[in-house]
Formats: structure tokens, C-alpha cells, sequence
């Protein structure tokens, strides 16, 4: 039985983004950096939204290969850990009309499911063999998710800044049981991690 995570960043304030979507008011450091790699290690499977996916897929393929400048964070030997990975991962794209391009570096190894087909799919590949299914940001996506009880655990990296409005981490009530907690490592950040409550 493979687990299902979602792993996103928030304010303190329990934001996904700020006004208008802006994902720059969130506090994305080395130390989430790092904790996105470690669930890259253990996945074998990443699931996105189309929004997430085109922006993703925009970005970290051409992280892998650019040599290491310590003045720029984003080529870091993590994050190019993180692309290699990322590349070569199965990914599915939740979206009733996308079509991946030919030209996208991701095209290979992504396949698209429709909305209504999502709960037959990934019931099914959680029952199978294999590592972690991971849902990267893609907010809209997990809470989707969270509501049809296909989470298994929400690990929320909480920024020390609050923001007053924007985009709400969550769409719907939701019945969470912690299950750890911890400062992250070389960061402001603090990791909490979630179980849902099932069969109450």
C-alpha cells in the first residue's frame, strides 16, 4: 500500500498564497528545499495540478545541469538533486483538457487523468507496489483529495510571517490528528505533519 503526501508551504497565518495568487510571500529556503528532496527520495510517483505542473515544468529541468553558484540559491546541489529526480519520476496531471507538448522536457514521463477518473486511478496506485505518491503545492488538487480521504499525510512548512489575506491553505473543514513536528534544519521554517481523522 503506497501513502499519499502533500507537502506544502503556508504563512503562519495559514495562507497558500498571497493576493492575486503570489507565491513570493511564502518562505521557500534552503530548509523547504531540503524537505522537498527527502520526499522526492522516497516517491515514485508525483501527482499535480495542470497550473503547478506548467509551472514546474517551466523551471526544474533546467535546474539539473547548471553548475553549483553559491549567489544564487536556486542552483544549490539540492535543488539540482531535487530536478534530476523530478525528471525522471512518473507524474500525473490532473486536468480535463491539457495536453502535454511534445516539447515539454517532462513529456516522457507525464500522463494526464481527468477529474472524474482521479479517484479510480489513484485508489488504484496507492494499492499497488512501489514509493510515496507526492502532491507538490497544487493546493486546489489537496483539498480535492483530503475531502475524498485519499491523504495520508499533509506536511505543511509553516513560514514565520503573517500576512493578514490571500489564497487559504484550506478550501473546506478538515479533521487532522498531528503525528510530528519540528524546526527544519538551517531555516526559519517549522514542519508540521498531519494525518487525517478517518471513520469517526
Amino acid at each position: 500500500m503506497r501513502s499519499l503526501i502533500v507537502s506544502n508551504a503556508i504563512t503562519l497565518d495559514g495562507f497558500f498564497a498571497g493576493v492575486g495568487g503570489d507565491p513570493l510571500v511564502l518562505n521557500l529556503d534552503a530548509g523547504f528545499d531540503a524537505h522537498n528532496l527527502e520526499l522526492m527520495r522516497g516517491a515514485s510517483t508525483v501527482l499535480l495540478g495542470r497550473a503547478s505542473f506548467e509551472l514546474f515544468s517551466s523551471f526544474w529541468p533546467m535546474i539539473a545541469d547548471v553548475p553549483e553558484d553559491p549567489s544564487n540559491p536556486a542552483l544549490s546541489a539540492v535543488n539540482r538533486e531535487f530536478s534530476r529526480l523530478y525528471r525522471d519520476v512518473p507524474k500525473i496531471v490532473v486536468s480535463d483538457g491539457y495536453v502535454v507538448p511534445e516539447d515539454n522536457p517532462w513529456h516522457g514521463t507525464t500522463r494526464v487523468v481527468r477529474g472524474k477518473d482521479l479517484v479510480p486511478v489513484l485508489t488504484a496506485e496507492k494499492a499497488g507496489d512501489g514509493g510515496d505518491i507526492v502532491v507538490f503545492a497544487s493546493a486546489a488538487l489537496w483539498n480535492r483529495l483530503l475531502a475524498e480521504g485519499l491523504v495520508d499525510r499533509l506536511d505543511l512548512v509553516v513560514g514565520p510571517v503573517a500576512i493578514g489575506e490571500g489564497v487559504p491553505a484550506f478550501r473546506s473543514a478538515a479533521r487532522l490528528r498531528p503525528v510530528g513536528a519540528a524546526l527544519i534544519p538551517d531555516s526559519t521554517n517549522t514542519l508540521l505533519q498531519y494525518a487525517p481523522v478517518r471513520g469517526e
